[in-house]
């Protein structure tokens, strides 16, 4: 198999309180997993229900028990999604890992798509829809003039030559993030490590997404908390504290 071609991969998914979602995703991920089985790459799937009060934790026992490779972990209390990504840091066993919304709001057949680039000297494929090629389809412009605008902060902080830092849906190569300390907890902790990969020398290739407006369910960011710490975030990297 070629040095350019991914060979194992983990997708990591985190869920809370997203009872309503849990069978759209099994419909929409299922036909991904057997199609990268196809093409002879080794796939597990983690499914983190991150202390869910409602059926969520049910509902991704009675569909996904019996899915091979599948695995079910369970937080008892909300750890939210620095939580998440500090779980899967333990839990990688995949040359790469994928991150994914439950709501799939990047429809996971993105992940087809992501795993042709080659990856010989890459560290990062970056779900991106703040590219030029990329595309924002129906989410309000409320929600997107604060992303937007954490954005292009970033990107004069960080570089220039990525527009998008706070999707969840990035791939890594596993070695990359598995030493990585999170320090925050909530939607920021997922710009946090890509920003921390970036700062210790991995290679980005950005790549075009469509994010989606979700169908089911409700989004769970907190807009006050989330403007808060990424004012933290940047202020770590303007103050050169961060690495």
């Amino acid at each position: 198999m070629s040095e350019g071609k991914i060979k194992s991969l983990d997708i990591a998914v985190p869920l809370f309180n997203e009872e309503e979602s849990v069978e759209n995703l099994y419909v929409e991920i299922l036909p991904i997993l057997g199609a990268l089985n196809d093409q002879e790459i080794d796939v597990n799937l983690l499914l983190l229900n991150d202390g869910s009060s409602d059926k969520t934790l049910e509902k991704l026992n009675d569909l996904f028990t019996n899915v091979q490779n599948a695995k079910i972990i369970n937080h008892e209390e909300n750890q939210n999604l620095g939580g998440f990504l500090r779980t899967i840091q333990n839990e990688i066993k995949s040359q790469f890992v994928v991150f994914l919304d439950s709501d799939c709001t990047f429809n996971p057949k993105l992940i087809l798509d992501m795993v042709k680039i080659n990856i010989e000297d890459v560290d990062v494929v970056n779900g991106s829809p703040y590219h030029p090629q990329g595309v924002i389809d129906g989410v309000k412009p409320s929600r997107l003039i604060i992303s937007k605008t954490a954005n292009n902060i970033y990107r004069k902080l960080v570089t220039g030559n990525v527009y998008t830092f706070t999707s969840i849906f990035k791939m890594y190569r596993s070695e990359k993030i598995k030493n990585i300390d999170i320090k925050f907890n909530d939607f920021v902790a997922v710009a946090e490590l890509f920003i921390r990969t970036i700062k210790q020398g991995s290679n980005v290739v950005e790549f075009p997404a469509t994010l989606s407006i979700r169908e089911t369910g409700e989004s769970k960011i907190r807009i006050l908390q989330s403007i808060v710490n990424h004012i933290k975030l940047m202020t770590l990297l303007l103050t050169k504290k961060i690495s």
